[in-house]
């Protein structure tokens, strides 16, 4: 299925689990099963979900010149909880925040990348926004209690 690439694994949480979300909003029962079933088959066979995509624009005869583009310019308006610390300690929230941050800036590139001067500012953000991630990242390291490499719930 495709490569490893993350555009490839961004297919399924930035296109088909909103699309699934919003379509749920919509109806007074869920249709979790299909939302289920799609789920269960990308993580048995990573990029699946891709190719899935990229064959219904094909059919679809869609002017998506770069999924990448659109990729990256959808992913700072996806909120998803499952990518989310779910601890109320300042350093948790303080790591929500500072990924989304990362997250929004990320997703300008396509826009600024034409102006060279912006798209310079923008690298120096992204490396700022990495940084304080990192430092974040550090912090909540230090609520994990030992070396036995436990994942912070």
């Amino acid at each position: 299925m495709g490569d490893d690439s993350p555009v490839i694994s961004s297919a399924y949480p930035v296109l088909v689990r909103p699309a699934f979300e919003k379509v749920n909003q919509n109806f007074k029962e869920p249709n979790s099963s299909v939302k289920e079933c799609l789920s269960k088959v990308e993580s048995a066979y990573p990029g699946w979900t891709y190719d899935f995509v990229m064959q219904l624009v094909k059919a679809a005869e869609l002017p998506v010149t770069s999924l990448n583009e659109s990729i990256l310019r959808l992913e700072s308006s996806v909120v998803s909880e499952a990518y989310r610390v779910n601890r109320s300690e300042d350093t948790f929230t303080d790591l929500n925040r500072k990924s989304a941050n990362l997250k929004k800036i990320l997703s300008r590139i396509p826009e600024e990348i034409s102006d060279r001067r912006v798209f310079l500012e923008t690298i120096k953000e992204i490396a700022s926004a990495i940084k304080k991630l990192l430092d974040c990242v550090h912090e909540v390291s230090e609520y994990i209690p030992s070396q036995s490499g436990k994942q912070v719930q």
